[in-house]
């Protein structure tokens, strides 16, 4: 008796971490309580908030992507507007953890995936414990 499948295999997903926009974070800060503290410094009150404001939208786009990792492959997924960036098991590359100082002071990290097509990196944003999530990844390969 052969074995089949009636679902497919299970999908992890993560998606990036909140202290990963610690920068942005500050970047909101500066841009809304700036020129009221300081108005002197020659940003308006209105043109702070409206880069506040977009600096909020950045993050609430970077935040609704997901990463999953499936037995097809690896996958970026955003929800608005709404793309899929997939890569099969045949297609993935190398894979490299990278880190600025920041993001090594607040524990948090990208992976850079390589297609091996020849197309454009696959990025995995702000990572909580990026290496272990590379294992994991690693260890999913067929």
């Amino acid at each position: 008796m052969s074995a089949s499948r009636s679902s497919p295999g299970p999908v992890r997903t993560w998606r990036p971490c909140g202290r990963a926009f610690f920068v942005y974070y500050v970047a909101m800060a500066i841009f809304f309580f700036g020129p009221l503290i300081n108005p002197e410094a020659g940003l308006s009150p209105r043109l702070g908030f409206l880069l506040g404001l977009i600096t909020v939208a950045a993050v609430i786009y970077k935040w609704s992507q997901t990463y999953q990792v499936s037995e097809k492959g690896l996958s970026k997924v955003w929800r608005w507007p709404e793309k899929r960036q997939d890569l099969p098991w045949e297609q993935v590359g190398g894979i490299q953890v990278t880190r600025g100082f920041t993001q090594t002071m607040l524990r948090v990290g990208n992976l850079k995936i390589r297609d091996n097509r020849g197309g454009p990196e696959m990025v995995w944003f702000g990572l909580a414990h990026p290496k272990e999530v590379k294992d994991i990844i690693e260890k999913s390969r067929p």
